[in-house]
């Protein structure tokens, strides 16, 4: 299934995903930011989305998706724009559930995330009374024909296996005086 031009396509579902998981699909594919020419990647791939942190979502040529943070972060996130969606929809600002401890238990994890959910859904409510998180991200799966029951455990535990997968995705920024700076590739070694 083609998720990007289903989004495209559908401005309200395009929105829809910004408000719910701060994931703007862009118009069309273009190169990852490259700091005028200072940032290179271990792999080649096309932005195809934005967050509003300025962090970009690159779709590698692997077929796995990548990202790079403003920051200097970066790695894989998904192992395939399915998962991705499905990944960002189930646990908007995904950043929040960066504690490579949690992930050593299951029952932990359920837990993590269950308290990460809730407090999110928390704050939307406090920004805007009449937003129901829940309703808005069973939309989102549904429109994109994606599963809604799947455990979120088992979403989560994708994403960390994804991330820990070799070769790692790695950005390298090269300053004026050629000294360098590298991600380690993995979200979690921040």
């Amino acid at each position: 299934m083609d998720y990007i031009k289903m989004l495209r396509e559908d401005y309200n579902l395009l929105v829809l995903l910004c408000n719910v998981c701060d994931v703007e699909v862009l118009p069309e594919l273009r190169p990852p930011e490259d700091q005028f020419g200072h940032l290179h990647y271990s792999i080649p791939g096309k932005t195809f989305a934005e967050a509003g942190s300025g962090s970009e979502y690159i779709l590698l040529e692997d077929g796995t998706v990548g990202v790079w943070g403003s920051e200097g972060e970066g790695g894989r996130i998904a192992d395939n724009l399915k998962e991705f969606f499905e990944f960002v929809i189930r646990c908007p600002y995904w950043m929040d559930y960066l504690r490579e401890e949690e992930y050593q238990d299951r029952e932990r994890l359920a837990q993590f995330a269950k308290k990460n959910f809730e407090n999110l859904c928390k704050s939307m409510k406090n920004i805007s009374p009449e937003f129901d998180l829940p309703s808005a991200q069973r939309e989102l799966l549904t429109r994109l024909g994606l599963d809604a029951e799947t455990d979120v455990v088992d979403i989560l535990m994708r994403f960390y296996h994804c991330t820990k997968r070799e070769p790692r995705f790695i950005s390298t920024y090269t300053e004026d005086d050629s000294s360098t700076f590298s991600s380690t590739g993995s979200l979690f070694d921040r």
